[in-house]
């Protein structure tokens, strides 16, 4: 998991905006994990204070306050690692449904340990099964809601980025402040981009990352570019097409680099007028 710092407007790293898989991270670079945690025991010390689930008149304030900091801290440390896991795997996935995946798989330990922490605090007899499933679905509502507004700010990251490895060849077909938001290791000649929600899918021939970037800003800055759009969420290079298939009416162009792009109707003739497939 990498990301790159794009230079601030005055030429420096400090005020920089980093992307990982397409979430915008503003944490600074080195201790994510030390920023991060302390947010979550921040929320863990403000459930301490509301104390939900008649935790706030069944137990004292220390014991609330620990109970609820520490299974907070449990339930977004598994949360993360999971979603660390599924960062790559999980790519092309809308951010807020992979970190909710992440978190109701998360869960399914915080449910046991919140049932062992009941049986040490509240509880005198023993949790079955049924009770655990039951306690997931509060523990599942509380790892959903804490993972995904923190997602946006990187808040669910537990190692500080990387930088990939050196590239010291430049990517000439692409505009330097989109290559600088991508990273290292995606950076070379572009392939083709793609709308993803509200974000920008580039694709190289290194892969593809996401950037926090509107479709048609990105159009813009490749207007030099020799190229064409062949769908509503679809832009290629021109020599990046290795063949056109044609199923009746449905047209496929496939890249260089193996990705299968859909032609639209709308877009059919501009394709055909670039000789891409035959009249």
């Amino acid at each position: 998991m990498t990301v790159d710092a794009a230079k601030d407007n005055d030429g420096n790293a400090g005020g920089s905006e980093d992307f990982v898989n397409g979430v915008h991270v503003s944490a600074r670079r080195g201790w994510p994990l030390a920023r991060n945690a302390l947010i979550v025991v921040g929320v863990g010390a403000a459930l301490g204070r509301i104390g939900p689930f008649d935790t706030f008149s069944e137990l004292p304030g220390a014991t609330r306050y620990a109970y609820w900091i520490g299974l907070t801290l449990l339930v977004w440390l598994q949360t993360a690692a999971v979603l660390h896991l599924l960062r790559e795997p999980l790519a092309r996935w809308p951010w807020a449904a992979r970190t909710a995946l992440a978190a109701l798989i998360g869960a399914v330990p915080g449910a046991f340990e919140v049932a062992w922490a009941e049986s040490l605090l509240r509880v005198t007899r023993d949790l079955a099964l049924l009770d655990v499933a039951k306690l997931y679905g509060d523990v599942a509502l509380i790892a959903v809601g804490l993972a995904l507004p923190l997602e946006p700010i990187g808040g669910n990251l537990l190692f500080a980025p990387r930088p990939g490895p050196d590239r010291t060849e430049p990517a000439p077909v692409l505009p330097d402040d989109l290559i600088a938001s991508l990273p290292p290791e995606r950076r070379g000649s572009l392939v083709a981009l793609e709308a993803d929600d509200h974000y920008l899918r580039v694709h190289t021939d290194r892969g593809h990352a996401l950037v926090h970037r509107r479709f048609g800003d990105a159009l813009a800055q490749v207007a030099n570019v020799e190229g064409l759009r062949v769908h509503r969420s679809w832009w290629v290079v021109r020599s990046a097409v290795t063949r056109a298939e044609r199923d009746g009416d449905r047209v496929t162009l496939e890249l260089r680099n193996g990705l299968r792009v859909p032609v639209s109707r709308t877009y059919t003739l501009a394709v055909r007028n670039a000789g891409i497939i035959p009249s």
